[in-house]
């Protein structure tokens, strides 16, 4: 979207600058520090260790089918392109709506950075006392839709 300037508006729900963040926090730094100095086989080893646990190893799985990427190193190096930079940032014209829902499990305090990156942009904050926390705010849809369609 950043490069899109025919659109009249948009709704980014919640508001991500760093879609690899989400990622990245779970893992033990000494795999981030292997990821961020290219060391391949270091994060593989090390993957393959996390994923003997089934849950890690579904979570990874399901995260990775809509990319296609199945060697892990690949993935991780992959998801970290998605960043949103001021640069970038500067480019976009069209008028946006983020939401920012309170207790956002993925993405905390993105919303607000994206904010902070362009001025014109309207955050919605949503909260527990109105049953509309959590990521995506599942359990108070209406008025999510309420507000992102008003």
């Amino acid at each position: 979207m950043v490069f899109e300037h025919r659109l009249v508006a948009a709704v980014a729900a919640p508001g991500v600058v760093d879609v690899s963040a989400s990622w990245t926090a779970p893992l033990p730094g000494s795999l981030v520090r292997q990821l961020d100095a290219g060391d391949r086989d270091g994060f593989t080893k090390g993957m393959r260790t996390a994923e003997r646990l089934p849950d890690i190893r579904r979570t990874l799985e399901f995260r990775a089918r809509p990319s296609g990427i199945r060697d892990r190193f690949d993935l991780y190096r992959a998801v970290r392109e998605y960043r949103l930079d001021q640069a970038q940032a500067a480019a976009i014209r069209t008028p946006l709506l983020l939401t920012d829902p309170e207790g956002e499990q993925f993405w905390p305090s993105q919303s607000a950075r994206l904010a902070g990156m362009l001025p014109g942009a309207e955050v919605v904050r949503f909260t527990a006392a109105e049953g509309a926390s959590g990521h995506c705010e599942p359990m108070a849809r209406l008025l999510v839709e309420q507000q992102v369609f008003d």
